[in-house]
């Protein structure tokens, strides 16, 4: 049972209908856009639409705050990089990092909800079109966190709100999904502060090394949960 001290801001995603992954038919488009060798994409193809039941998805990355309710209910436990039970509070509303895909579904399992799928991810990102980014089809620095030093705090580019109005969903940290191509990985979405190349910050954009046990600066989760 959850503490009464965590709260959870989500978003309601409407049944319908997702587009997920790349066409082939736009490969070489985009690695000629980006600068990137069309196998770049390889993850992507060769995209499909899917139909999806309504869901609710969180409106930022978990934030440490949120996982050290987490952690004082003696559910996980505190990232060692915090040198405490609670963040800094400068990283109070900051995406959690250092977890692990085990971590973040023991945080979804205690907090009742779940993990969202890749496709649940993309839908919430772009709705039922085929823009790269959740804010359109032009990179804009004013609407990611990338190329930078460390994580931002959650929601602070508002720029880049997706159709629903979901955030950082391009850049600040990658995010652990459901999806498992095998029991050793996870597929990541959304790129991270650390990412440096615009192709890697499409909604289509696929981490396929993600894995599960890795503990980084750059990967941290969002929640969703079943209507």
């Amino acid at each position: 049972m959850p503490s009464s001290k965590l709260e959870l801001d989500l978003v309601r995603i409407p049944q319908g209908t997702a587009q997920t992954g790349t066409p082939r038919t736009r490969v070489d488009d985009l690695a000629e856009r980006f600068g990137v060798h069309p196998s770049w994409f390889d993850g992507e193809l060769p995209g499909a639409r899917v139909e999806l039941r309504a869901y609710d998805i969180g409106r930022t990355p978990v934030t440490n705050e949120q996982w050290a309710c987490f952690v004082a209910d003696g559910g996980g436990e505190a990232p060692g990089w915090w040198k405490a039970s609670t963040p800094p509070p400068d990283k109070a509303n900051h995406p959690v990092t250092h977890v692990n895909l085990h971590d973040a579904l023991a945080f979804a399992t205690w907090a009742g909800v779940r993990l969202p799928t890749a496709a649940e991810w993309e839908h919430a990102a772009r709705a039922d079109d085929r823009r790269l980014f959740p804010w359109g089809d032009e990179i804009a620095p004013s609407s990611a966190h990338y190329g930078a030093l460390g994580t931002a705090a959650v929601g602070s580019l508002p720029a880049g709100a997706s159709p629903f109005g979901v955030l950082d969903m391009s850049g600040n940290v990658a995010e652990w999904t459901a999806d498992r191509p095998d029991g050793a990985t996870a597929i990541v979405k959304g790129g991270s502060w650390v990412t440096t190349a615009p192709a890697n910050l499409r909604v289509a954009a696929v981490g396929q090394s993600g894995w599960a046990l890795n503990r980084t600066d750059y990967i941290g989760f969002r929640i969703a949960r079943s209507r």
